[in-house]
């Protein structure tokens, strides 16, 4: 090889670093592509949620529940139905073990009923016993969010169990309608508001923020580019003539 065509770029196959590119680039890019979908999927639900906060509690009734219900605050008057409390198990708050209590809302002068989250509620960890659940007695007020659930939830164990108070999983609202005399609103509604009826708020509105989809897309792309470099370094004498302008240079 002549002097000249030394300091020329030339190809020199490599398949094996060809074929790893060749697989590997469209899911690195498709995948940060996937991540900057999910942060505008984020960005679309706190627009949601802020603009509906802005807008106010409207009372249950008034409700279409055919529309998108989410983060939509309400108002409730009615009592709890206290004998039936379901406690939605392995609710980890902080690191310690415990449950969302949700308890039966009976509204005035209507035929639905609601199920109220009520916060969380620490448990014993042998599972020994549940926890106390505060009755709460006559007619109150409460406000609150519909709470929508997003994709289908992954449940641990048979939802087989019977009784009251009841543990499980997940919500089956579905499945407790038939125990009702009355029809259940087909959603969940947690209290916003610190009262007697209330635990702890463990729930957090977007679960992972816009700009961390947006740091991973930014990940996914930069090993996009990493491995054209190494295609390009491995099908080339480009690293070759890098390491020989550094010796020209010295």
């Amino acid at each position: 090889m002549s002097d000249l065509q030394s300091k020329r770029l030339q190809f020199t196959p490599n398949w094996r670093a060809s074929l790893l590119a060749v697989l590997l680039l469209p899911v690195v890019i498709s995948l940060g592509f996937w991540q900057l979908d999910r942060a505008e999927e984020k960005r679309q639900l706190q627009d949601l949620f802020e603009h509906r906060q802005l807008a106010g509690p409207v009372a249950l009734e008034a409700l279409n529940t055919q529309a998108d219900l989410r983060y939509q605050p309400v108002t409730l008057r009615g009592e709890f139905v206290n004998e039936k409390a379901v406690l939605l198990d392995n609710r980890i708050y902080q690191g310690r073990f415990g449950y969302e209590i949700i308890t039966p809302f009976r509204l005035v002068d209507s035929k639905t009923m609601v199920l109220v989250n009520r916060g969380w509620l620490e448990g014993d960890i042998s599972r020994r016993s549940l926890p106390a659940i505060k009755a709460i007695a006559g007619e109150i007020a409460l406000i609150g969010e519909v709470y929508v659930p997003q994709g289908d939830v992954m449940l641990l164990a048979d939802e087989s169990a019977s009784g009251w108070p009841r543990v499980m999983q997940s919500l089956n609202i579905e499945a407790l309608q038939k125990e009702f005399e009355q029809t259940l609103f087909p959603y969940s509604v947690r209290i916003k508001q610190i009262s007697a009826a209330s635990y702890t708020p463990n729930w957090v509105v977007v679960n992972l923020q816009p700009e961390k989809h947006t740091g991973y897309a930014v990940q996914w792309f930069a090993m996009a580019v990493a491995l054209l470099v190494i295609g390009l370094l491995a099908n080339t004498n480009l690293w070759s003539l890098i390491k020989r302008n550094k010796v020209e240079v010295v």
